[in-house]
């Protein structure tokens, strides 16, 4: 794990891209008890220096801050975002369904630049 949680893996792919992700912070996965967790205003040092690493670099569209919380902390398995072709996510989700594996689609990419989290 580098600790940069999804928002910083997010932006570090967006950047060297050239393209925007824009992130869907309701399809989050969290793990059970996090989101209350988060609710309850407990911060790890992970998502303090996350924040400061790529926070003004990040465009936040009215999410609750617990979702938020969520997309910055390190424990995120931010290194495990990936980006495919919008026409080979059935194929994906097939695949990682026969092998009882999950995956969530979370955003899409789209022209532009940054990332937004709405």
């Amino acid at each position: 794990m580098t600790g940069f949680g999804l928002i910083g893996h997010a932006h570090e792919t967006a950047s060297r891209s050239g393209v925007r992700l824009r992130i869907d912070a309701e399809q989050l996965v969290a793990l059970p008890g996090a989101l209350e967790v988060a609710r309850a205003g407990e911060r790890t040092g992970g998502d303090r220096r996350n924040r400061e690493f790529v926070g003004d670099r990040i465009s936040i569209d009215a999410v609750p801050d617990e979702l938020v919380s969520l997309a910055f902390d390190p424990q995120t398995s931010g290194g495990l975002l990936v980006a495919v072709p919008s026409d080979r996510v059935a194929v994906l989700t097939a695949v990682f369904d026969d092998r009882g594996l999950h995956v969530s689609r979370i955003g899409a990419v789209e022209d532009g630049s940054g990332v937004v989290l709405a």
